[in-house]
């Protein structure tokens, strides 16, 4: 027998479709669910004035002229299944489907009918939020992780409403330890068992005020239990019970000082009648609870359907997925199976799908499942949650509280304390603003520590050698070295100002290289010499100029025994800082500098009559120290310091600069009076991600209508190196994020109309700001590769170019490749566009993945995918699998 899909399939085949089919018998099928059948509408002209009987003998004999390998058999079908085919005239398709309209929609039958690429409705946003959790199976924590959040947001001073509409079974009173004894305190009340609404207040009460009110689903009361009984074998035959439910709950709802901030609904696991209907007349966003320890790595069909269904009711709010792991021994810094690795990408994939089919997302471009990565938000065993009571948020794990955090942003939820409403300041213009600049030379902003910073304010420190990516304040790090008198400074960049030090490319640092005909090993023990005769004293380039005017041959003062005999009879040790090497000689004599440099900190380290008496601390791109002398792990060993900006202090970072920006300023000028009144916290980078991000989200908005992603999830995720899967090891660059604000503070400064409807900047010129900055970003990437990249053309295609030119042609041939791709056919495109050899093409690939570039697709061996922060730069197009 035929399934009812198949007979649909059938049935549309027989429709006249703008005028093509002209010889289908059918000019509309109309399909629609109201409870409990299936209705299924043919209808045409030609069953005008033909009986019922006739009209379905007419039908079958048209279904199987084009049913050529099995007869549809529709009457067999219509008397066993919950189906009812109707042969109509136009007439009574029309008085029938004002019949419909008075019938409930929201249902998993309908949700399932839904064409693929049909636009979904977008959800309101609505006060309160609505936040729906959801999953398919039982047993996953999903109550357990409500209360928590629900916990951790009345901690912060946040009027809760919980509801429990687990119809089958109710649990939330049983974690908070309360029961209602009324129908007016229950979800049953609203469906009609009571005429007022009042829930239980207090069931938990937090800080500043904050407390949770719940709503339980019946009554612990023996004589409930027949009328929740009905509730549950009824309700079913007709949603609109839940419907009205829901209305009623908007309509009962407290306002002013007693209004709920958020409201969140547990549902019934798997395709309850009452979940589709209170999603959809409460919206908000959904979290849905989903398993991955499948056998296979294939998600199967119904639950990609449930998942669609789900989100497609919240599209105008980003959805979240939360996966509870079974492994009690389990870390956020675990590695994933490829199966689960599959799955996650499978279900991610569906939320993006429904996100773009919203007629509020603007993205023309599919929407990758990385960029949702921080949407997938996996939750720990925790011995905390092995005792009988719910305990208190502070006492999970640290693994369980971040995913706790990163619930809240993923959901657009406030996600710091709450905050009253208070009168709004004129803005006015403050002085002795501080400036702040890409150049970390000139930059004046607040100096921002991490932990890997301060290990080098500790006198007598190890760490030599300093290495860091482009843009993550290696100059600025030598500025602060030097106001704290913890170095002299020896080479610094070019733009440099504010030291006494031989600036990269100045006249004097030029004229001192051709007096060394451009030999590496001569400028450097030359430059030591004079530093160490000047023994603290005046400007080092104003040394290098007296031996410029002497005509001093440079070889003359480099000899190893007389510089050594100079350093015995300092008063004190010195420490010499380094900077500046990026920009000293053109791009192919650099690394012979570097690694000269190298060879020359390595001989005072290795000898110990000297090596207590200077210090050489080189600040240097990581590109330029890979590979730069031999057994460059074993000298760096002990010594080496790589600056890694965190999160936390990458956002206390970008506070610092807020103040800085113009128009922000004066536009928001309470916030950037509050970021001032943290600045001691700011600058020690300990104020808390939550906090942190709470102050940018009074300025941002709280999600960008290009993905739909929220806002606090964009800051956390596209400044990072790291992909959504390895988010514990992400990087952020200073440079990155300034440009970032300062092109959005630029942009709205121009703007007529900056801010929303809510008074925050308008997404839109948030995703400006950012396409303009990654693009800068790959650009000063290009330098590094230069370094990096060891490109040539193969024998028959040989060509003469810069090694700038071949990284350049290199990275334009990646714009309008797919990622994810399986490496090994990139290669071969690669080299097909580019006609570089085939071992430099894999051999570059592999050195740009290495600083991540590029990062392994989970789950998918031999694939790869292009890092966050380069998909722009490279133009490659994101291709959904």
């Amino acid at each position: 027998m035929k399934s009812i899909s198949e007979i649909i399939t059938s049935l549309k085949s027989l429709t006249r479709v703008d005028g093509i089919n002209t010889t289908a018998h059918l000019c509309e099928l109309r399909i629609k669910f109201v409870a409990p059948s299936l209705h299924v509408d043919a209808i045409s002209k030609e069953f005008i004035g033909i009986d019922t009987d006739s009209r379905m003998d007419i039908l079958q004999a048209w279904l199987n002229e084009v049913s050529l390998d099995e007869p549809a058999m529709i009457l067999n079908t219509v008397a066993r299944l919950p189906i009812t085919v109707n042969a109509l005239t136009p007439e009574e398709a029309e008085d029938k489907a004002k019949w419909f309209d008075q019938a409930s929609q929201a249902s998993w039958v309908s949700s399932f009918l839904e064409e693929p690429h049909r636009k979904s409705t977008p959800a309101l946003e609505t006060t309160p939020k609505y936040v729906h959790f959801y999953g398919y199976k039982g047993g996953q924590g999903r109550s357990t992780v409500l209360a928590l959040l629900a916990k951790a947001l009345a901690d912060d001073g946040y009027r809760i409403l919980l509801v429990d509409a687990d119809i089958e079974a109710p649990s939330l009173d049983l974690l908070f330890g309360v029961s209602a004894d009324t129908f007016a305190q229950t979800l049953m009340g609203l469906c009609g068992w009571a005429d007022e609404f009042q829930p239980i207040a207090g069931a938990y009460t937090g800080r500043f005020n904050g407390r949770i009110d719940l709503l339980p689903c019946r009554p612990r009361i023996e004589s409930a239990d027949l009328d929740f009984a009905l509730l549950v074998a009824t309700a079913p035959l007709d949603s609109r019970i839940y419907e009205n439910a829901a209305k009623k709950l908007q309509d009962s709802l407290p306002s002013g000082n007693d209004a709920y901030d958020i409201i969140i609904v547990d549902h019934r696991t798997g395709i309850a009648s009452s979940v589709l209907p209170l999603i959809n007349r409460l919206p908000g966003a959904a979290v849905v609870f989903a398993r991955t320890d499948f056998n296979t790595a294939t998600v199967p069909s119904e639950l990609r359907r449930v998942v669609r269904a789900i989100f497609s009711n919240t599209a105008s709010i980003p959805g979240v997925f939360v996966s509870f792991s079974l492994d009690p021994n389990r870390a956020a810094s675990a590695a994933r199976s490829p199966i689960e690795a599959r799955v996650r990408e499978q279900l991610l994939g569906e939320l993006a799908s429904v996100i773009e089919s919203s007629d509020e997302v603007d993205s023309a471009n599919q929407i990758s499942t990385t960029d949702l990565s921080l949407n997938w938000i996996d939750w720990y065993h925790d011995r905390a949650l092995l005792e009988p009571a719910l305990p208190e948020v502070s006492r999970l794990q640290s693994d369980n509280i971040s995913s706790i955090n990163l619930l809240r942003e993923a959901l657009a939820l406030p996600v710091g304390r709450r905050r009253e409403l208070i009168p709004g300041k004129t803005g006015v213009a403050i002085t002795g603003k501080p400036s702040a600049s890409l150049s970390g030379a000139k930059d004046s902003g607040p100096f921002i520590h991490i932990p890997e910073i301060d290990k080098l304010f500790v006198p007598g420190n190890p760490y030599t050698y300093i290495l860091g990516r482009k843009g993550t304040g290696k100059t600025r790090l030598l500025n602060e070295m030097v106001q704290r008198s913890l170095g002299i400074p020896l080479l610094v960049a070019a733009d440099e100002t504010k030291t006494s030090a031989l600036r990269s490319q100045s006249i004097e640092s030029q004229a001192w290289l051709e007096q060394c005909k451009n030999d590496a090993p001569t400028f450097w023990w030359s430059l030591i010499r004079m530093a160490i005769e000047n023994d603290g004293g005046s400007s080092i380039e104003n040394v290098v100029k007296k031996y410029i005017e002497s005509n001093v041959d440079p070889k003359t003062i480099t000899d190893r025994l007389q510089i050594k005999t100079l350093l015995l009879k300092l008063r004190s040790p010195q420490v010499f800082l380094v900077d500046g090497l990026e920009t000293l000689v053109p791009a192919a004599r650099i690394k012979d500098f570097v690694t000269a440099l190298f060879e020359i900190m390595g001989t005072f380290q290795n000898d110990p009559s000297v090596a207590n008496r200077l210090t050489i601390r080189s600040f240097v791109r990581e590109d330029l120290a890979a590979n730069a002398i031999q057994n460059i792990e074993q000298q760096l060993e002990g010594r080496s310091l790589r600056l890694k900006w965190s999160a936390v202090s990458i956002l206390n970072f970008a506070l610092s600069r807020i103040p800085t920006l113009d128009w922000i300023r004066s536009t928001f000028f309470d916030v950037c009076e509050e970021i001032e009144e943290h600045q001691a916290t700011i600058q020690r980078s300990s104020l808390s991600e939550k906090d942190a991000t709470e102050l940018l989200l009074r300025i941002f908005p709280t999600r960008l209508r290009r993905n739909n992603l929220s806002t606090a999830t964009f800051l956390r995720l596209y400044f990072s190196d790291a992909g959504g899967d390895d988010t514990n090891k992400a990087t952020f660059y200073p440079r990155l994020y300034l440009s970032f604000l300062q092109k959005l503070d630029a942009s709205a400064a121009e703007e007529p109309s900056p801010l929303d409807s809510d008074n925050r900047i308008k997404s839109s010129l948030l995703n400006r700001a950012y396409d303009e900055a990654s693009g800068e970003f790959i650009s000063e990437t290009k330098q590094e590769l230069s370094h990096l990249l060891s490109l040539e053309y193969d024998g028959k295609n040989a060509q003469t170019n810069s090694d700038q030119d071949k990284v350049t042609k290199f990275i334009n041939a990646f714009a309008g490749l797919s990622t994810p791709f399986q490496h090994e056919a990139i290669i071969v495109e690669l080299q097909t566009k580019t006609k570089f050899s085939e071992k430099s093409v894999r051999e570059s690939l592999l050195r740009m993945k290495a600083i991540r570039m590029f990062e392994d697709r989970p789950g998918y061996a031999g694939w790869w995918r292009v890092g966050q922060l380069y998909k722009k730069g490279l133009l490659m197009k994101y291709v959904r699998n």
